[in-house]
Order: structure tokens, then C-alpha cells, then sequence
């Protein structure tokens, strides 16, 4: 009895993993975004494609893809606000990939 409960509190602990991650994300996004340099920009789009890709071994309930969608919503919008206000345009190469990567995953902006 013990083991089932301590599976399922490790397969729940797991599953939330990844919003904790998107949390996280979007918490350093809100914060920090105005200082962030191209590299931390590439890296953050990373960070949110690794996590997407992490979402989606998972099943959630729909409260939690409410807050997935949420949380998906804030880091996207401050992507976005990256690319457009210019803070990407020092480096062009790097201002693109994230446009691509934005695309990639149907983030329109």
C-alpha cells in the first residue's frame, strides 16, 4: 500500500515538473526580460520548446492545461514583446532563430 502511494505521489511530483519549469520561465521572463542579451534570449525560446516537449509526454487535467495554456501564454507574450521592441536586433541571427522558433511552435506575433 505504501509503495502505490508513493508511485503515484512520484508520477504526480513528475508530471508537474514541467509547469513548475514553465513557471519558473515565465517568473524570469517577467522579471528579467528587460535585460536579457541575445544569448539569453536564444536561451529562454530553448528552455520553452524543451519544456512544450515535456508537456506533452504527459496527461493533464483540464484545470492544469488551463494553467499550461496560461503560463504558455505569459512566456510567449514576453518573447514576443523581445522581438519586436528591438532588444534582439543587435544580433539578426539570433533575432530570427527565435522568430523561427516562435513560428515553429505557432506562436504568431
Amino acid at each position: 500500500m505504501i509503495m502505490v502511494s508513493l508511485m503515484i505521489f512520484c508520477s504526480c511530483a513528475t508530471k508537474m515538473h514541467p509547469i513548475h519549469q514553465l513557471q519558473a520561465l515565465s517568473d524570469d521572463l517577467q522579471k528579467n526580460a528587460a535585460y536579457y542579451n541575445a544569448q539569453d534570449w536564444k536561451d529562454a525560446a530553448l528552455k520553452f520548446q524543451d519544456i512544450r516537449h515535456d508537456i506533452g509526454k504527459y496527461r493533464y487535467t483540464p484545470d492544469e492545461r488551463r494553467q499550461i495554456g496560461e503560463l504558455e501564454g505569459q512566456c510567449a507574450r514576453y518573447m514576443v514583446e523581445g522581438v519586436k521592441n528591438g532588444a534582439l536586433n543587435t544580433v539578426m541571427g539570433v533575432a530570427n532563430e527565435i522568430r523561427g522558433i516562435l513560428d515553429g511552435l505557432g506562436i504568431r506575433y
